[in-house]
């Protein structure tokens, strides 16, 4: 007995041992797939985004009017560096072109969501911006020695990212030279976003972090790693040391923790994380992104706790597993009833009917029998809504469910179309030559009667005039399933027209 117990324990210790790893090696690598695709997806946003900026560059560096202005203020005149910004700005804005162009930088700024637009001459002088008409108006301003723009003078383009002087906001920049009809250099057009509103396009379920070459978190979707250094994460010999322009932000602490089969495993301040990096088409910066795994760990804790549960109750086991095998085929079973059935009124919703409505098809055409649709729209739902309420509202579908369930033959099926529109589907024999609207007529003699009348709920009651009803029976050897639904909501608006025209109303009893 002894020997059985211990083969028993040592068989449930290998067992659930293997069967937790297995799990959790399921559970990662549909985390990996979903953190791979998530950070494909990004990067590609993230890249049409920055693509965009360096468009937008580009395209207002063609504009004529900003080539004339840019002309017009190539350099700043001597003198004009020992102004103020105040007197600056106050020279350039008395231009009529300068205000011009200032405005439709503006309108494309607001447009666009971005922090500003502006445009820089040879002296590094701010011309014009999108804010030249308010107090923090930058036009006056010099920037000498911005990276951004001695690179667009050089080769045409400039990309940046940095801390903003004024508003101290962690911002991109993207310029773009300004040149005339011989390619000769005349300033240069900046487009500023700020990083804030990039991080609005991380909306992902895990943690997408912007890095530059310096390992800095320039955008972040989670405010824990804003502007901090995670140089570790970035792939080996990418990193570059500080170009002197920005600080490198406080280091993360970050240590590689991973397995040779997830070796993308780190532990970043202590928190267990998977990682996927992507770079970012046409910039400078890597896209980091971060799926948590601090869920395994209380998983591994429960399978422990369940391998000893197994070792010392075997029999409560089983009924536990009985138990959860019951749980999921109910749970499967409310899932089928849920995708076919209707929420409110129980009854088969718009799924449910469309394919019995197929099979009564297939079988009408081999039983020689015809199928009769009928559509049935509630008038005058709204303003029943609209005077008692949306509760009253869903008491009524549901009391209108029931009187139609009611009046239905053996064969007939009730379902929800959709909003206040019922159907009612059925086969009948051929026609009569005598009486070829025969089924049509009965059914709608037989329905239509049950709508009918007076309401009566708790809150309130009130007489219902009838709905509108489009009553099709077709030959399904000649007629498609599609084209008998299409004339069934031909005939019910036509009957809707038609009881429109005598000015039905709802009215309280």
């Amino acid at each position: 007995m002894l020997g059985l117990a211990i083969a028993w324990l040592l068989l449930v210790a290998g067992l659930g041992g293997w069967i937790s790893q297995r799990m959790v090696t399921a559970q990662l690598e549909r985390l990996a797939a979903n953190l791979e695709y998530e950070a494909k997806t990004t990067a590609r946003i993230m890249g049409r985004l920055f693509t965009e900026m360096v468009s937008v560059a580009n395209m207002v560096a063609r504009q004529a009017l900003v080539i004339e202005l840019a002309r017009r203020y190539r350099v700043d005149p001597p003198g004009t560096a020992e102004l103020t910004r105040q007197e600056r700005a106050a020279q350039f804005t008395r231009d009529p072109l300068v205000r011009k162009v200032g405005e439709f930088m503006n309108a494309l700024a607001g447009d666009l969501h971005y922090a500003r637009i502006y445009m820089n001459n040879l002296s590094d002088d701010t011309v014009t911006a999108s804010n030249w008409a308010e107090p923090g108006s930058i036009v006056g301003m010099i920037y000498s020695g911005r990276p951004y723009l001695i690179d667009a003078l050089r080769t045409g383009n400039g990309y940046s990212f940095g801390i903003a002087r004024l508003n101290k906001t962690p911002s991109y920049f993207v310029a773009s030279r300004i040149e005339d009809a011989n390619d000769t250099p005349l300033g240069s057009v900046t487009v500023k976003f700020d990083a804030p509103e990039v991080a609005m396009y991380l909306t992902g379920r895990h943690i997408a972090l912007i890095v530059n070459r310096q390992g800095r978190v320039i955008t972040a979707s989670d405010e824990r790693f804003m502007l901090r250094n995670v140089a570790t994460l970035l792939p080996p010999g990418t990193v570059l040391p500080s170009d002197g322009e920005e600080a490198l932000g406080e280091p993360m602490e970050v240590r590689a923790a991973g397995s040779a089969e997830f070796a993308d495993q780190w532990l970043i301040d202590g928190s267990p994380y998977l990682l996927r990096r992507q770079p970012l088409a046409g910039t400078q910066y890597q896209l980091l992104t971060l799926a948590t795994l601090e869920r395994l760990a209380p998983t591994r804790r429960q399978h422990l706790l369940l391998a000893g549960l197994v070792a010392t109750v075997g029999l409560v086991l089983i009924l536990l597993c009985g138990h959860a095998v019951m749980q999921m085929v109910m749970r499967r079973q409310d899932d089928r009833h849920a995708a076919n059935y209707d929420a409110l009124t129980s009854l088969p919703n718009r799924r449910a009917v469309l394919t019995e409505l197929d099979r009564m098809f297939a079988l009408a055409r081999r039983t020689r029998q015809w199928v009769v649709v009928a559509f049935i729209d509630l008038d005058g739902f709204k303003p029943i809504n609209d005077t008692f309420g949306h509760e009253v509202g869903d008491q009524f579908l549901v009391e209108v469910g029931r009187r139609m369930s009611a009046g239905l033959r053996v064969g007939e099926m009730l379902g929800r179309w959709g909003g206040d529109e019922f159907v009612v589907i059925g086969m009948a024999a051929p026609p009569r030559l005598d009486a070829p609207q025969g089924v049509v007529d009965a059914m709608r003699g037989r329905l239509a009667p049950l709508l009918t009348g007076p309401y009566a709920f708790a809150e309130c009651g009130f007489h219902y005039p009838g709905a509108s009803l489009g009553i099709v029976s077709v030959d399904p050897s000649v007629c498609s399933l599609q084209a008998a639904l299409k004339e069934a909501d031909r005939l019910m608006y036509a009957d809707k027209q038609a009881r429109r025209a005598g000015e039905m109303r709802f009215a309280n009893p």
